[in-house]
């Protein structure tokens, strides 16, 4: 029987100006036939029963028909658009919704637009025949005021700003979990050319033991229970006082269950994810990858630049294009109420920072500016994606302006200590603060607040009374505190830490 995978749906959206991979299965030896608007091309199904054929590039349009067929039956999948195709990946920052966002009612009921369509990938952990069924009523959505507050918020908002200075249709395949590490994403091979990887693969190994599937379920059941219980709680506190803060939630209802159980049937297995939701779109067309993700692996940051690496080398792996853009979020500010500053977060972000240097056609946003206190979600999602979507018009689509300064230099003189600064198309500007994100440390290593001051609209100069000769500086180094070093047009720099 001729079937298309699952992705392929009425109302989808196919990326333009770049060949449209379609693909399916079917009886073997039989030819397929393949046409979209004026692109048609055939192929045999091979022995195992797989077809997959590439059309010619296309430019803007919609309510196209892609036509499938072999000389018994026809598959028509209607309305499809072409447009512009991204990934958005991730875990709960991602995946929290647009009516759960801040303003995100109010924006659900203005949203009256028809450029933005999106899919999203079954949340299955395992493939069985529950994530079969959930993929047959899988759907692309033309967003509306009913329906686009499902949405990924970051997804959302990244997609209405594209789709305006593009004016054309956007579509996001939205594929994220809540809670999930990155090495959920990528392959077991990939995983264990990393020692991290193995170290990661073996310590998930030893957690389970020889937990049977049923023993997973049972420990299932009763931690459903325990978060349902926590959950209506926490929706009741939230209707009864709708301005009550994370920490009186907290100290109401207590701190959200977790983690949960282990176990080979778990979304938060190594690789897991991967095999039941990355492979499953593998190699729909794709412009490129948004991403915001992190918060899970903070603990093991030391070998997080290294996990981002070989994430992105699979998925480029996977679409067969060693340039497809890579977007990324960097962690914003956070600390649970009552929790030491270890600067772990910190490191994390460095970590991210690395990775944007270290992948080629990769690109970070800062969010040094944002973040809740003692509420890892934090609920302005705008933000951040109106910075992802100015990303991609600057490095994807070469019409927008660099927003992400980096250090280029650093040296001394006598006891101050001067920075330079890369992708700067505007002058810095310290604001007014009453802490010292910026502290600087001789050779000793040892850290005190600076003063630093702007000059030369580029420049940063640092010196401390108790640091003779400066060899080392560090900005905004802890998990949560205040940014205060911007450029002019309001885009914050993100934190860092180097050394002469």
């Amino acid at each position: 029987m001729l079937k298309l995978a699952g992705i392929f749906k009425d109302n989808m959206v196919v990326q333009r100006n770049k060949p449209v991979i379609v693909w399916g299965t079917g009886t073997a030896g039989k030819t397929v036939t393949v046409s979209l608007h004026t692109s048609e091309t055939d192929t045999v199904v091979s022995s195992d029963g797989f077809w997959k054929v590439s059309l010619k590039p296309l430019h803007s349009g919609d309510d196209y028909i892609l036509k499938v067929s072999d000389t018994k039956d026809t598959v028509l999948i209607k309305n499809v658009a072409v447009g512009e195709v991204w990934l958005a990946g991730g875990q709960s920052n991602m995946e929290l919704a647009l009516r759960d966002s801040e303003n995100g009612v109010q924006a659900c009921e203005k949203y009256s637009g028809k450029n933005i369509r999106f899919y999203q990938v079954p949340k299955c952990p395992v493939l069985n025949d529950e994530q079969k069924e959930q993929e047959e009523k899988s759907t692309w959505n033309i967003a509306d005021s009913q329906n686009v507050g499902e949405m990924s918020a970051v997804a959302f908002y990244f997609a209405e700003r594209l789709s305006e200075k593009l004016d054309c249709i956007v579509g996001i395949i939205d594929c994220y979990w809540g809670g999930t590490s990155v090495s959920c994403w990528f392959s077991r091979e990939m995983l264990e050319k990393l020692e991290s990887g193995k170290k990661l693969i073996a310590e998930y190994a030893e957690k389970v033991g020889d937990k049977s599937a049923n023993q997973y379920e049972l420990e299932m059941n009763e931690y459903n229970k325990q978060y349902n219980n926590w959950l209506q709680n926490t929706e009741k506190v939230k209707k009864e006082n709708p301005s009550a803060s994370w920490k009186e939630i907290h100290n109401l209802c207590g701190d959200c269950p977790w983690p949960q159980p282990s176990g080979w049937q778990s979304p938060f297995r190594p690789n897991g994810l991967y095999e039941s939701m990355i492979k499953r779109i593998v190699p729909y067309s794709l412009k490129g990858f948004i991403y915001y993700q992190g918060e899970e692996d903070v603990q093991r940051y030391e070998s997080y630049c290294d996990m981002m690496y070989m994430l992105v080398r699979q998925w480029r792996t996977d679409w067969n294009d060693w340039n497809l853009p890579f977007l990324f979020v960097q962690l914003p500010m956070y600390i649970a109420d009552g929790e030491t500053d270890d600067r772990k977060w910190a490191m994390q972000r460095e970590q991210q920072y690395m990775a944007s240097m270290m992948i080629q056609n990769s690109a970070m946003i800062s969010l040094a500016d944002c973040g809740e206190y003692d509420n890892i979600h934090p609920v302005d999602k705008k933000t951040p994606a109106e910075r992802l979507s100015m990303l991609a018009e600057s490095m994807v689509y070469g019409n927008g302006k660099t927003i992400t300064p980096t250090v280029s230099g650093i040296y001394s003189e006598n006891s101050r200590l001067y920075i330079s600064f890369d992708n700067l198309d505007d002058e810095l500007t310290i604001r007014c603060t009453n802490s010292f994100p910026f502290e600087i440390a001789g050779k000793d290593g040892k850290f005190y607040n600076a003063e630093t001051v702007v000059f030369n609209g580029s420049m940063l100069c640092a010196e401390s009374p108790e640091v003779k000769y400066p060899c080392c500086i560090r900005y905004a180094w802890y998990n949560f505190g205040e940014a205060s070093l911007f450029t002019k047009s309001g885009y914050p720099v993100p934190p860092f830490s180097e050394s002469i």
